[in-house]
């Protein structure tokens, strides 16, 4: 296969309402189908519903379980392959899951691994994410906050990873203000489009954000976040985006060329032949303190 195509759909889930959102993504699957894409994708707990209160535990549940199972008939009728976020319940432990089916059933899943202070006591950091291997692709997944620490794009590349998912619920501005949609995106775009670049030339990977364009986690106010994807190529060019101006739910579709993979990796400065991993032990140290320079 010389390419594959994607399709991500920035979508407004309510919170903690998974019943509801399930329906809403069916009806963007239906319109995202006739794009012909190999994998749809969606924002950061958009099953679930984004929610940072304890109605986030009450309405989480296994994985695999319901949600993912409809996701599945989901993707056998339409013959596409389906990822999408839920809160995943483990032994009564939520996980800031990203689930992954295919027309032949459940693939795999992938968690959140960094917490950042405002989620923190709501779902507990995962383990090492794994590269799961949809056929297309080998898909490495880093949740929002995951793609600002470097050590998270690396670990799924060091696996085999060609694609990395970034599933996001980010807004730039005060979600409970109306938005001036056109600065609030290109604020967005201007502190990710210093990071995601980054990632996947460093790492020889076609990067996917898709970012929930809302409304606001923090209140019952109705508003919208940031309506966002921006598509990396492996060297680390947009090769897709949505609007500056979007102001509610869209979907852009990518074909992501399998030649790019072989460019970068290929190349006589590809970071990760150079790296020198009997240094790194200080990285897996915790905190590091003041340091003797002679």
């Amino acid at each position: 296969m010389d390419s594959f195509r994607v399709t991500a759909v920035s979508l407004c889930s309510q919170p903690a309402s998974p019943r509801e959102n399930l329906e809403h993504h069916t009806a963007w699957i239906e319109r995202a189908k006739a794009e012909n894409p190999d994998l749809i994708c969606f924002p950061e707990l958009g099953l679930t519903g984004y929610s940072i209160t304890g109605a986030i535990w009450e309405e989480s549940e296994p994985v695999p379980g319901p949600s993912t199972q409809a996701l599945v008939e989901l993707a056998r009728e339409h013959d596409v392959m389906l990822a999408a976020g839920i809160a995943e319940n483990d032994r009564d432990i939520v996980y800031n899951t990203y689930v992954i089916v295919g027309p032949e059933g459940y693939i795999g899943k992938s968690r959140k691994i960094h917490i950042p202070p405002a989620e923190v006591g709501y779902w507990r950091g995962g383990g090492i994410p794994p590269v799961i291997d949809i056929g297309v692709a080998k898909v490495g997944v880093n949740i929002c906050f995951d793609n600002w620490l470097p050590e998270s794009s690396r670990m799924v590349a060091l696996q085999g990873a060609e694609v990395i998912l970034a599933p996001y619920v980010w807004a730039v501005g005060d979600w409970d203000e109306p938005p001036d949609h056109a600065s609030r995106n290109r604020a967005w775009k201007d502190y990710a489009g210093r990071t995601f670049p980054a990632r996947a030339i460093d790492n020889g990977v076609f990067l996917i954000a898709i970012n929930a364009c809302g409304p606001s986690p923090y209140s019952s106010t109705p508003s919208f976040g940031n309506p966002m994807v921006m598509i990396y190529s492996t060297l680390g060019q947009l090769v897709a985006a949505s609007p500056d101006d979007a102001s509610d739910e869209v979907m852009v579709t990518a074909d992501l060329d399998r030649g790019l993979l072989a460019e970068r990796r290929s190349q006589g400065v590809f970071h990760p032949r150079f790296r020198r991993p009997e240094l790194y032990g200080i990285l897996a140290e915790g905190d590091i303190g003041p340091q003797d320079p002679r």
